[in-house]
């Protein structure tokens, strides 16, 4: 038995008992970790009262499977009851609670690019990187991608709409990299990083919906409570 199945077959007669503690919550999934004989584990779970909860978990289990060979890319362990998708904690802080301790930003930034080039390579797309909690400062300053809910993945098939918004996705992946490097008016720039960075309208349009709305509801400032009391 390989020692990924070992980890999903501990967590399959364990998961109501085992020390475990909530990273977070969001709208689609819930995100837990777990102590094991094999060391701490991350079980993400879909609510199923969302609606596409449990097809939510199996496209992202796809998603890091296709995505193994990449430095940068946590190690998936195995999908649980086509529901509870299995993933190695990476040890570290999220690039918002980390980013002012970063011990070398360009080497950082330098080996988030290669992983985003990489994972394009294979054919997906992050697409919600402007997040600075899907990213992990790992052991010895790597940086790690996680949260693929969102992500986009390029068709074999023939799909013209899929072409264009993998392009899309990919050129946001981009453009959040030069921000979270930069900054949000991103100034000072390499030619290199500048060839890189192209503003979509996509992006603006969902910004001006995005704000205000996070504004209206109060989002940020329930996020943060939640944050806290799972701390």
């Amino acid at each position: 038995m390989s020692d990924d199945q070992s980890i999903v077959d501990w967590i399959h007669r364990n998961l109501a008992t085992a020390p475990s503690k909530q990273l977070g919550e969001g709208y689609q999934a819930r995100v837990t970790a777990f102590d094991t004989p094999y060391g701490q584990v991350v079980v993400k779970q879909a609510h199923r009262d969302w609606l596409l909860g449990r097809a939510s978990v199996i496209r992202e289990s796809k998603i890091y499977q296709r995505l193994q060979t990449i430095p940068g890319i946590p190690r998936y362990f195995g999908l649980l009851s086509g529901e509870l998708l299995v993933l190695e904690l990476v040890p570290g802080l999220s690039l918002r609670a980390a980013e002012a301790e970063l011990v070398d930003r360009d080497a950082f930034f330098a080996s988030m690019l290669a992983t985003l080039k990489a994972m394009h390579a294979e054919g997906v797309a992050h697409g919600d990187l402007k997040r600075k909690d899907n990213i992990i400062v790992g052991p010895q300053n790597q940086p790690y991608l996680i949260d693929f809910g969102v992500a986009c993945l390029r068709k074999q098939a023939i799909a013209p709409f899929n072409k264009i918004w993998f392009k899309w996705a990919k050129q946001m992946d981009y453009n959040a990299w030069v921000k979270l490097k930069y900054g949000r008016k991103p100034r000072g720039m390499t030619a290199e990083d500048a060839a890189l960075y192209e503003p979509l309208w996509l992006e603006r349009i969902a910004r001006w919906i995005r704000v205000p709305w996070q504004k209206l509801t109060f989002r940020r400032w329930r996020k943060r409570r939640k944050n806290e009391g799972l701390q």
